[in-house]
């Protein structure tokens, strides 16, 4: 069974889990510096009665928020950290809405540093923020690290959470969220994640997804001890033969040959948080976290063109990227810019339709299978007059916007700058970008910035070459790279989003 941390930064979750099992999950140099969890750390933790469970520390700085949801992959329980000399705070919310999206149902909550005294009303403020969500009646415990007050009252809340809580189901394929990879001497590549589905054993062929390379299992560990079968709901370091490690990257999965979908389109039941900051617009751009996975997507509302915050509704997303999924899978959505976290749901069709947004029959389709029910597929809606098709985007044009960007480099005029001075017009340059963007010659930096796509290949590599696995800045990347601090700032947020790199503190690192 996985228990899960949450809560805001330096709110005690790592010192607290140091306290209950011994291990400090604060593993990196960068991390023991600045007293700052950037990774997610894993550590066992024995009972009273003897169950054991895996603990998954989740870092709570917001920009830590992607890693904290590839932590949240299979999680049953959590034990939400909130300060109590200074009560809930942003992140202690987030972290709350995260949870509650991806359906988790039990937990306890940890009031830490209570040796620092309790701000008056602060267990009042926490019962309002947990109520209506799965925390409302969880037990609320003052703990403190320092003194030792309340550690054995949460290990005896947490056993008695863990009888109460269903074992997963054994049957089934088995799946796997990459969250770590790395190499052992003498052994080769070695992922970790949370076993779902089903078991996994020695001697199994995987498929690592969304690519289609297979995979042996070499060997099988959990927190350290040898075994030769794992069973749903254990955390797992999987020695993979028959893969090098630059061939497999946090955020895939390990899953039979046929056991997953792949799709880049998806129609799924979306419930925007009430607190979102603005209403989720038809065609909105959105961050899509499932899994370990972070997607960049389009939102494509079915019958309606906004959903306000607190709305619910369905949606198709239309992905970057081919993502690998089963119906029923839980998801987060974040917006594009702020990136803060809007809403999430679960999958209702990885094969969807890509027309008839307001067709009542599909709509009437989605609120069967979000109400557990069947329904056959509608047939695709017959119009009587349907539109032209959109006109095709032109080869001479695309060679001119070619010589444009090829010139430009790493450097290139923004979107609507091209295309004011674009010979063939404003729309004969968005068709052009579209193709070329569609077929990778160039590479959307951000919705309104695209670069040369070579330039940005070539730009990879020299930084590879320079920097391998070691950290590095944006001033670095601005003078290896001889571009402005914009520019450099704009690929490198690219590289991020579609992992690529990963953004730590003010540094960085290639996956």
């Amino acid at each position: 069974m996985i228990l899960g941390t949450a809560g805001h930064v330096d709110h005690g979750k790592t010192a607290l889990v140091k306290a209950l099992t011994g291990v400090d999950t604060d593993r990196l140099a960068e991390e023991r510096r600045r007293g700052l969890t950037i990774e997610l750390g894993f550590a066992p933790l024995t009972l009273p009665g003897g169950q054991m469970v895996s603990i998954v520390d989740v870092p709570g700085h917001e920009k830590f928020v992607p890693t904290m949801l590839s932590g949240c992959a299979g999680m049953d329980l959590v034990v939400l950290a909130v300060a109590a000399d200074q009560g809930p705070m942003p992140q202690t919310r987030e972290h709350l809405a995260i949870l509650s999206l991806l359906g988790l149902k039990g937990g306890v909550i940890a009031l830490t540093r209570a040796d620092l005294g309790i701000k008056p009303g602060v267990e009042e403020q926490v019962r309002a923020l947990v109520k209506g969500t799965f925390l409302e009646d969880a037990l609320i415990i003052p703990t403190s690290v320092v003194t030792g007050e309340g550690l054995d009252e949460l290990k005896r809340a947490l056993a008695e959470l863990v009888q109460k809580t269903p074992e997963r189901s054994n049957r089934g394929d088995y799946r796997l969220h990459v969250d770590r990879v790395f190499s052992v001497a003498g052994s080769g590549t070695v992922v970790t994640g949370t076993l779902t589905g089903g078991p996994l054993r020695r001697g199994d062929r995987v498929r690592l997804w969304p690519g289609d390379r297979m995979a042996r299992v070499r060997g099988l560990q959990s927190h350290g001890t040898d075994q030769e079968e794992l069973a749903p709901g254990s955390r797992a370091a999987v020695n993979l033969a028959g893969v090098d490690r630059g061939e497999v990257s946090r955020g895939d999965t390990l899953a039979p040959a046929e056991g997953l979908t792949l799709t880049q389109r998806l129609d799924m039941a979306l419930k925007v948080l009430p607190q979102a900051p603005y209403a989720v617009k038809n065609n909105s751009t959105l961050h899509l976290h499932h899994g370990g996975r972070a997607l960049m997507c389009r939102c494509i509302l079915l019958g309606r063109d906004k959903l306000e915050p607190g709305e619910e509704g369905f949606a198709q997303l239309r992905l970057d990227q081919p993502l690998a999924a089963l119906r029923g899978d839980r998801f987060v959505v974040r917006f594009f810019s702020p990136v803060v976290t809007v809403g999430g749901g679960v999958i209702l069709d990885l094969e969807p339709p890509a027309k008839g947004r307001m067709d009542h029959a599909r709509l009437t389709r989605l609120a069967a299978l979000a109400a557990g029910k069947e329904l056959p597929r509608p047939a695709e809606p017959v119009r009587e007059a349907p539109p032209p098709p959109a006109p095709e985007s032109d080869p001479e044009l695309e060679e001119k916007l070619c010589e444009i960007y090829r010139a430009a480099g790493l450097e290139p005029p923004a979107n609507e700058e091209i295309e004011r001075a674009f010979p063939g017009g404003a729309a004969a340059c968005r068709r052009a970008g579209r193709a070329l963007a569609d077929r990778g010659v160039l590479t959307p930096l951000s919705p309104k910035v695209r670069a040369w796509g070579e330039s940005c290949l070539e730009a990879q590599n020299r930084m590879k070459a320079r920097f391998g696995t070691e950290m590095f800045t944006l001033a670095q990347a601005r003078d290896q790279l001889g571009i402005s601090r914009k520019y450099a700032l704009l690929l490198l947020e690219y590289w991020d989003r579609v992992r690529i790199t990963q953004k730590i503190g003010e540094g960085r690192r290639f996956l």
